[in-house]
């Protein structure tokens, strides 16, 4: 599994954006005098946050390693010849 993008001062959040904080999944709701207002996945009520305690939840852009079947093995099924 990836690790979690720390944000940073160049770090861009959206509403609605999924995100870590201290290890818990939430949403960025918004910011508001200066803290990150979010709310933890299964929970309704929002709480505010130091903007930097924040993480970006790893992209799924990163290529997964493909499952491929070796060089020497065929890619389809072949049919067995009855003789």
């Amino acid at each position: 599994m990836d690790s979690p993008e720390a944000l940073d001062s160049r770090g861009v959040l959206f509403a609605d954006q999924p995100v870590l904080h201290g290890g818990r999944r939430a949403t960025f709701l918004h910011l508001s005098g200066g803290v990150a207002i979010i709310r933890y996945w299964g929970e309704s009520h929002a709480v505010a946050v130091p903007p930097e305690t924040l993480a970006l939840r790893p992209t799924r852009a990163t290529p997964r390693p493909r499952r491929t079947a070796a060089s020497d093995e065929p890619t389809t099924r072949e049919s067995a010849e009855i003789g």
